[in-house]
């Protein structure tokens, strides 16, 4: 079994993007890179707030998938 990726739960009020300004700082796009690294948010059916909203109990993966 491989190594585990790291991942984050957000804090009440978070967004992708403070995720990512606060994991990926200095990452231009970072809410994106970390859409694309959570297909089980890109892909929610119910909206959470607003735009990009996550949950507590949301686990957001910071680093992609292994190869």
């Amino acid at each position: 079994m491989g190594e585990a990726r790291r991942y984050v739960h957000p804090r009440p009020g978070d967004t992708l993007t403070t995720v990512a300004e606060r994991e990926l700082p200095g990452t231009a796009g970072g809410a994106d890179q970390l859409l694309a690294w959570n297909m089980h948010l890109a892909m929610r059916v119910f909206p959470v707030g607003s735009p990009g909203e996550v949950l507590p109990s949301d686990i957001v993966y910071v680093e992609p998938p292994a190869a």
